[in-house]
């Protein structure tokens, strides 16, 4: 006896095939109770030994990260001569197509065997059960790897393995703990024997879906969530430094990064070195026997300066230096710091990912051995990103590319208007071909970013009669937001930071910072033009 399984849309449905032609339907297997065409029950048992198989097998290699494009599975069987209605030696052949490592599918079948098949438990008190496969690398017909499938896409159609409610939007798993089968499981899940969730402060689906998304759309191989954005940028510096190390940090860094850089990593015996963002011979020359990182904003808040990442690369890698890049005003549909050497990526995922101003977030992103140590960092101090806020997050993704263009479009407009305005003195915007460094802006970025800053003429009391005088834009503590949203950051976000500091990082005290939304663009520049009258 010969039947063949063949998967349908998904890993939960498949069809059977025996050598008449007849077909049986397999829905959420070990349920066999799908459309039948022709199948003899013993052939049914088959298909429900194949099918139950199959689902946990590439549930258990879907955990580990393993690229299945597809997978066919032939059973063979021969049933005893004494007794016809019950099978002697039954063979289940996998044939997996895609980039899978043999020894997580040697394990994966494994554990399908030993504790999650039903009918296989069922059917081995009577017959002799022989697993093997086959595994078929097939670079060529790969549709969803993130070579051929388009960013927007990723952001969309990546998500977290339906589960047996055939769910069409993620689920979001609001529960701290997860259980086990047995207390085998259990031991094998915490030593690491066996992929699974434990505790939600460690992983969960819903930051798990998240995170990969992220992973898919910046290019790396791994990454954790954190509860704010701060968390990331913390848990990215702090375990991968001792007492003795240094650093060489921008000196345009955002006023929380700037204050742990410069007041905490001191109390740990970690010094430190502040250099121009833009100036790669200060980068080398503050390099010390003891550096370990580099840290830096790219594009900078709020002077919206750059770094030149692959040159801060080219420094750090010959002398096992890791250069750790926020890119959080960028977004990883504008600028993938992966592909210019960065180790490192940290987003405030609260701004433009989330890009409603609802939940605060974090994440870092890396290779899966860099990233290893912040995740066993956040797992033993526990800023865990809750799932709901995930939930949304992973959601908020699918809409990033279309918002950052309109995002962009809006703000390069507003750039136009403002620079040729009497009463600013200057305009700075990443887009626009004045930008000191466009040419880099260029080629690190698609586009220019959601972000603009200007000096109005008036100094530091011109800039808080400014903010008084808008009607329509928002003055909030965030940016990234739908909403249009006006800082003043000598006076709020670095207002903790010295005069001299302040100056350093390029923050003058008429500079006014915009993240421009989405409203129509007439009515932001209406705003504008109005503050500016009515301040003057």
């Amino acid at each position: 006896m010969f039947i063949e399984l063949h998967r349908k849309n998904d890993a939960y449905h498949f069809e059977a095939l025996n050598e008449q032609g007849a077909s049986l339907q397999l829905d959420a297997s070990p349920s066999i109770g799908g459309e039948n065409k022709g199948f003899r029950p013993m052939e049914t048992l088959l298909a429900g030994l194949g099918g139950c198989s199959a689902i946990d097998i590439l549930s258990i290699l879907k955990k580990q990260r393993q690229a299945v494009l597809d997978v066919k599975i032939q059973i063979s069987a021969t049933r005893r001569a004494e007794q016809p209605t019950i099978f002697e030696q039954i063979n289940v052949h996998f044939i997996i197509i895609g980039q899978v490592e043999e020894d997580k599918l040697k394990k994966a079948i494994s554990l399908t065997k030993e504790k999650y098949c039903s009918v296989y438990h069922i059917m081995k008190e009577t017959a002799e059960i022989e697993y093997s496969y086959d595994i078929i690398e097939n670079e060529e017909d790969e549709i969803s790897t993130e070579e051929s499938v388009k960013f927007e896409t990723q952001a969309i159609r990546s998500q977290m393995e339906r589960s047996q409610q055939r769910e069409h939007s993620s689920s979001i798993y609001l529960t701290s703990s997860f259980m086990y089968d047995d207390a085998e499981q259990a031991r094998a899940v915490f030593a690491g024997e066996e992929t699974g969730n434990i505790y939600s402060r460690f992983t969960n689906p819903n930051t798990s879906e998240f995170v990969n998304k992220m992973c898919l759309l910046e290019g790396t191989e791994s990454g954790v969530a954190t509860a704010s954005g701060m968390a990331a940028v913390f848990a990215s510096i702090l375990p991968y430094l001792k007492a003795g190390d240094h650093i060489v940090a921008s000196r345009s860094l955002f006023g929380n990064t700037f204050r742990i850089v410069t007041e905490q990593l001191p109390k740990w015996g970690i010094s430190y070195t502040l250099v121009p963002i833009d100036d790669v011979n200060a980068w080398e020359q503050a390099i010390q026997p003891n550096t370990k990182m580099f840290v830096v904003e790219s594009p900078s808040n709020p002077a919206l300066d750059f770094a030149d990442l692959a040159a801060l690369s080219a420094l750090a890698k010959p002398r096992g230096i890791l250069l750790n890049v926020d890119n959080c005003f960028a977004t990883p549909y504008l600028q993938q710091p992966a592909k210019f050497g960065a180790d490192l990526i940290v987003h405030s995922a609260t701004k433009w990912i989330d890009g409603q101003g609802r939940v605060l977030g974090g994440v870092i992103l890396g290779k899966k051995e860099i990233v290893e140590t912040a995740f066993n960092f956040t797992r033993s101090t526990g800023p865990a990103l809750s799932p709901f806020n995930a939930w949304v997050l992973s959601k908020s993704l699918e809409t990033l590319a279309l918002r950052m263009d309109r995002h962009c479009d809006n703000a390069r407009l507003l750039a136009l208007y403002l620079q040729d305005h009497p009463e600013v003195e200057s305009v700075k915007y990443p887009g626009l071909s004045s930008h000191p460094q466009y040419e880099l802006a260029r080629k690190q970025m698609k586009m220019g970013g959601g972000l603009l800053t200007c000096i109005v003429k008036g100094g530091i009391e011109r800039g808080r009669r400014f903010l008084d005088a808008l009607q329509m834009m928002s003055l909030t503590a965030n940016l990234g937001d739908s909403r249009s949203i006006a800082t003043h950051p000598a006076s709020t976000t670095h207002a903790k930071l010295s005069e001299e500091q302040r100056l350093a990082a390029g923050i003058y005290p008429g500079l006014l910072r915009f993240s421009v939304g989405l409203e129509h663009i007439d009515d932001i520049i209406r705003d504008v033009e109005r503050a500016l009258v009515k301040s003057a």
